[in-house]
């Protein structure tokens, strides 16, 4: 194997590890929690250290929030997007409660100015802390 099939088997690993490589991992904590966040990405580089932010802010939230995930490249997430009117090529989209929150990578981390959004991580944190009074 070549060092690059490596090291993307190796970064898969750790962020399926890290809960952010499975789809609708948290799908069944939806009743546990107030606030619904649905997570939608592709997983794959440049999208995965956003992904880990992303997640690191979620984490904070525990048990005020429950999390659905969704991988933009399988059936469910393109149903997922579909349901939710993300069209064209979405790198990143944080729906909660149903709406559309977030979209493309926060300002200042997407690789091309495309697809960057118009928010940034600690936008999301100040977000939930909102919805769920914390």
């Amino acid at each position: 194997m070549n060092r690059k099939l490596i090291a993307a088997l190796a970064l898969s690993a750790v962020l399926a590890a890290a809960g952010c490589g499975g789809e609708d991992k948290g799908k069944a904590d939806k009743s546990a929690a107030g606030v619904d966040v649905d997570l939608v990405y592709l997983n794959h580089p440049p999208v995965q250290p956003v992904l880990k932010d992303i997640e690191e802010v979620l984490a904070g939230y525990e048990g005020k929030v429950s999390v659905s995930r969704y991988d933009a490249d399988t059936p469910a997430g393109k149903e997922f997007t579909d349901e939710h009117d993300l069209t064209g090529h979405v790198a990143i989209a944080v729906v909660i409660d149903g709406k559309v929150s977030f979209k493309g990578f926060p300002a200042g981390e997407a690789p091309v100015k495309s697809a960057e959004g118009d928010w940034e991580i600690e936008d999301l944190d100040a977000a939930l802390r909102q919805r769920t009074k914390g």
